[in-house]
């Protein structure tokens, strides 16, 4: 029974051998994917050279605050929260937050600053 019809026991061993590689090729490709999505979407975080830091992200927004300022997450939403000059989300999804005194001002940016020659929009607001 070499080549002649097939047994029950080999037609088994041929379907689970294929649906074993059709799912570890599956499995290989979705962390693939997955690995690149995520290198593709994380945010230059820390460098040791940059003038601002990652503090956190907000609805989807990315937002970096300058090295030397103290200023908190929730202090950064609320100033975001208060501007009366509306933020659209087409024109970048990193914000970046510089304090100065009675002004909150917002750069909002297509790409990390680090990263890339930025694409970005200045948003100046008095308080």
């Amino acid at each position: 029974n070499v080549k002649g019809t097939p047994t029950r026991e080999n037609i088994f061993y041929k379907i689970k051998r294929h649906s074993v590689f059709v799912v570890l090729t599956g499995a290989i490709l979705l962390a693939l994917l997955y690995g690149v999505f995520a290198i593709y979407k994380a945010p230059v975080r820390n460098s040791p050279d940059s003038f601002f830091t990652y503090l956190g992200e907000y609805n989807d927004y990315a937002i970096y605050k300058t090295k030397e300022d103290k200023v908190t997450l929730s202090e950064v939403v609320f100033a975001f929260n208060s501007l009366k000059i509306k933020i659209y989300r087409q024109n970048g999804r990193h914000l970046y937050y510089i304090r100065e005194p009675n002004m909150n001002i917002f750069l909002q940016c297509l790409n990390p600053v680090e990263m890339a020659v930025p694409k970005c929009i200045t948003v100046k607001e008095r308080y």
